[in-house]
């Protein structure tokens, strides 16, 4: 367990840090100082409201170090199969307890965000051990009827975009997007081809916690210069930001990996 969570903490925090720093440099104040300093303890999951503005994307990164620390309770949860999908309907139930009476205005401020809390996002990290458990079973029915697994992957998707968030005022958002994302990675772990597995796709991989990480900052510097902002075709604006925003990450984190590797080296 210390391993398993020092490895991950020794990853993120310098990283992280350099990010908030920036951050305060681009607007500082005394909410942000206070906000950054949270941030870096990793310990902001476990706030009332995990809705911070520093590094306004960082919400999900406090419900996973909350879940590192729980790690012991959810590895009991998934110590086996059985174990793993009755605790799985829990969590389900819970988080629809949690829509319908522990986060409404009877608990909560009006502006709470419920995906912020790591109660709400439980089910999925309970699947992701589920497909683990399973994943020899998947991986063979994956393997053994490509081209099922794919068209009901593709059936998944569009149904996701296709069908309605709420029903009778019953919000369904969590069992979408578990049911996509599961199959997504059910499907990656028995379709080996070069769509899913192949160079680039596995460069972006190794960069994808820090480009989530930076990219409200690098976000925050393109919008301060004002370039993407001149053209008035706002689809024009968004495919501008968004190329000038990737390439600023890959060139700047590549620069990045490639320092800290060597000064990793030099020591």
């Amino acid at each position: 367990m210390n391993k398993f969570y020092s490895k991950r903490y020794r990853r993120t925090v310098p990283f992280f840090a350099i990010l908030i720093l920036l951050d305060l440099v681009i607007e500082f104040s005394p909410e942000t100082l206070c906000e950054g300093f949270m941030e870096i303890t990793m310990l902001f999951g476990f706030l009332p409201n995990n809705t911070l503005s520093t590094i306004g994307v960082a919400w999900t990164l406090g419900a996973i170090f909350a879940f590192y620390i729980i790690f012991p309770l959810i590895v009991f949860l998934l110590y086996n199969k059985k174990r793993g999908i009755m605790s799985f309907v829990i969590s389900l139930a819970i988080t629809y307890m949690c829509q319908c009476y522990f986060m409404t205005d009877r608990f909560v401020t009006e502006d709470f965000v419920m995906r912020h809390s790591f109660l709400y996002c439980l089910p999925f990290f309970l699947i992701g051990g589920i497909v683990y458990l399973y994943k020899d079973e998947i991986e063979n029915f994956v393997n053994r009827f490509k081209g099922i697994s794919l068209c009901a992957v593709l059936v998944l998707t569009v149904g996701y975009y296709s069908t309605p968030n709420a029903i009778d005022s019953i919000d369904i958002v969590v069992v979408k997007t578990l049911l996509l994302y599961t199959g997504w990675l059910g499907l990656s772990l028995g379709y080996d081809n070069r769509l899913m597995n192949n160079k680039f796709t596995n460069y972006i991989s190794n960069l994808s916690m820090e480009m989530y990480l930076s990219h409200m900052v690098v976000f925050r510097i393109i919008e301060k210069t004002g370039i993407t902002g001149q053209n008035e075709n706002s689809i024009v604006r968004y495919m501008a930001t968004y190329i000038l925003l990737v390439a600023l990450l890959v060139t700047g984190l590549t620069i990045y990996k490639r320092v800290t590797k060597r000064l990793v080296a030099f020591r």
